[in-house]
C-alpha cells in the first residue's frame, strides 16, 4: 500500500504545476487587459482635451466676429509668446496686472489662435512658477502634424486637433520602432 501513496503524491504534483501554469497565463491575460483600459481611459482623456480645445477656440471665434478669418488661420510663431498677450496676466518682469481690453479684434484672433495651437510649457523662456497652462498643454504631440491646425477655405474654418495615442511612448534603445497611433477630432467654424 505504501507504493501506491508514492504515486498519487507524485500525480498531484504534476496537478499542482498545471495550475500554477494556467494561472500564471489567466494573470498575464489580466494584466494585458489592464493596460488596455489604461490605454483607453488615456486615450478618453486625451480626446476630452482636444474636444475643449477646439470648442474653446470655437467660443472665442464667436465672441471675436470682427476678427477674419485670415487673422485665425495665419501661421504662428510657438517658440516665443505673441507680441501682445490678450489675455488678463501678470507680467512676469514688472509684476503689474496686465488687462487685455484694449486689444483690437487682429490682435485677438492671433493671440486665440497661438494659445490654441502653441503649448507654453514647449517655450524657450518657461518658468514653471510664473506659468501659464492651457488646455493644449495636455496634448501629446505627433511628429505627423501640429496638434491644432487651422484651416481657411473660403472663410470656413476647420479645426482639427490632432494626438497620439497611450500606446506611442519610446522604445527602448535597439527594439524596433512601430508606427505612431494618431487621433484627431474636427470642427467647423464658418466666418461672415
Amino acid at each position: 500500500m505504501s507504493n501506491k501513496g508514492n504515486r498519487q503524491a507524485g500525480f498531484s504534483m504534476i496537478e499542482v504545476l498545471v495550475t500554477l501554469l494556467v494561472f500564471t497565463v489567466g494573470l498575464l491575460g489580466l494584466a494585458a487587459l489592464q493596460l488596455n483600459a489604461l490605454q483607453g481611459t488615456s486615450d478618453s482623456a486625451q480626446r476630452s482635451q482636444a474636444a475643449a480645445v477646439l470648442q474653446d477656440l470655437a467660443e472665442r471665434m464667436r465672441a471675436n466676429p470682427q476678427g477674419s478669418a485670415a487673422d485665425y488661420a495665419a501661421a504662428v510663431n510657438c517658440a516665443a509668446l505673441p507680441a501682445v498677450r490678450c489675455a488678463d496676466h501678470v507680467n512676469p518682469a514688472t509684476g503689474a496686472k496686465v488687462n487685455a481690453a484694449s486689444c483690437t479684434a487682429a490682435q485677438m484672433a492671433a493671440f486665440d489662435s497661438w494659445e490654441a495651437r502653441c503649448s507654453y510649457a514647449a517655450l524657450a523662456n518657461f518658468n514653471a512658477d510664473d506659468a501659464r497652462f492651457s488646455s493644449r498643454d495636455f496634448l501629446t504631440a505627433s511628429a505627423a502634424a501640429p496638434v491644432v491646425a487651422i484651416g481657411n477655405v473660403n472663410g470656413v474654418l476647420s479645426l482639427t486637433a490632432t494626438w497620439l495615442s497611450k500606446g506611442n511612448e519610446p522604445q527602448e534603445r535597439g527594439k524596433q520602432q512601430r508606427g505612431e497611433k494618431v487621433l484627431s477630432s474636427r470642427l467647423e467654424e464658418i466666418r461672415r
